[in-house]
């Protein structure tokens, strides 16, 4: 299940990750074996959003729930290399956190899917 991509543009600066899978078995003599796990590496993205209206956080809201938090996936463009990933919500809650009359902070975890 693909959802329409995201679009709206983080705060800078958010993090990225960068993760690789590897497996290791170590024996009683003290050598290791080592086992790559995933063929290429998994990226997550934290992305702040500060100072937003109830719009654009309406916009994150809709996206959240199209795809049912973590569930569904969609499209995302990282800004920092313009390279288009599938990503999925890291997780199933969305906190957002009123400053003022229409004024939010919110944050959301991406990580990319294969």
């Amino acid at each position: 299940m693909a959802a329409d991509g995201l679009t709206l543009a983080p705060d800078y600066v958010f993090e990225e990750e960068i993760e690789y899978k590897t497996l290791v078995s170590q024996f009683e003599n003290g050598a290791e074996q080592r086992r790559q796990v995933w063929s290429a590496p998994r990226r997550r993205f934290k992305l702040v959003y500060k100072n937003r209206t109830t719009t654009e956080f309406g916009t994150m809201k809709t996206l959240f729930d199209t795809s049912l938090g973590s569930y569904g996936t969609f499209l995302w463009t990282n800004p920092n290399d313009s390279i288009q990933r599938t990503v999925r919500f890291e997780g199933d809650k969305l906190a957002p956190k009123l400053k003022a009359y229409g004024v939010m902070d919110f944050e959301v975890t991406l990580l990319e899917v294969k």
